[in-house]
């Protein structure tokens, strides 16, 4: 019984797929599928950042804030690009290190005195040092720009960049040298310098132990 089941099985299959002509029919196909597309994704790289050099070309595109900032006598722009440094106490030159234990870590902005002594100063007390500064100028003024690549020692690193500012009535007694340095594609100022001594090669460019390169700034009488 079984075989003949099978048998009857396939006489059916072949009935269905001849033809009343007695022709054989393929059976139908299936609509041909397209193939996926392979979509290839193109990872559009991030734009490295231009990180400004530290040239003087670059220094003279930023030395009109430095003048703006000065004629309003914005003492908050130099306080935000001002450089915090440390020092390690003991230190026979730092007047808040007595009393201190060692390795106690004293902070604050350079002010003082080219080549000769600086203070670190607290945050608030160079504000005020530098406030009193600006304000007593008849007209501060960017009078010259600088460059120093060579070493020279003390608080100075090079490149250094440099603005001799004062007031153009009394240059002699009011010259100070504002220093900046580039750090990681932005200006920054680490020191400001009072000069006692050098004011003439600072306002006459004649300091070869001060700068490589000087130059008076545009406008300056």
């Amino acid at each position: 019984m079984r075989a003949l089941s099978l048998l009857s099985g396939v006489a059916l299959s072949t009935a269905v797929l001849t033809a009343c002509d007695g022709g054989v029919t393929e059976p139908p196909f299936l609509p041909e599928t397209s193939p996926t597309p392979t979509v290839e994704t193109t990872l559009t790289p991030e734009p490295t950042p231009t990180v400004s050099p530290a040239d003087l070309e670059s220094f003279r595109a930023f030395a009109p804030q430095v003048e703006t900032a000065l004629e309003a006598r914005d003492v908050d722009f130099f306080l935000e690009i001002a450089m915090t440094s440390t020092i390690t106490c003991p230190d026979e030159f730092e007047p808040r290190c007595e009393g201190q234990p060692p390795g106690t870590i004293v902070e604050g902005i350079w002010l003082g005195r080219w080549q000769i002594e600086a203070s670190l100063l607290t945050r608030d007390s160079f504000r005020e040092r530098l406030a009193a500064y600006l304000e007593s100028l008849a007209n501060p003024t960017v009078y010259a720009i600088g460059q120093l690549s060579g070493d020279v020692g003390g608080t100075v690193e090079t490149p250094a960049f440099f603005a001799v500012v004062g007031s153009p009535d009394d240059l002699p007694n009011t010259t100070a040298v504002f220093e900046f340095e580039m750090m990681e594609g932005a200006w920054r100022m680490p020191l400001v310098s009072e000069i006692s001594v050098l004011t003439e090669e600072w306002l006459s460019g004649k300091c070869t132990e001060c700068y490589d390169h000087w130059e008076r700034w545009e406008g300056t009488p």
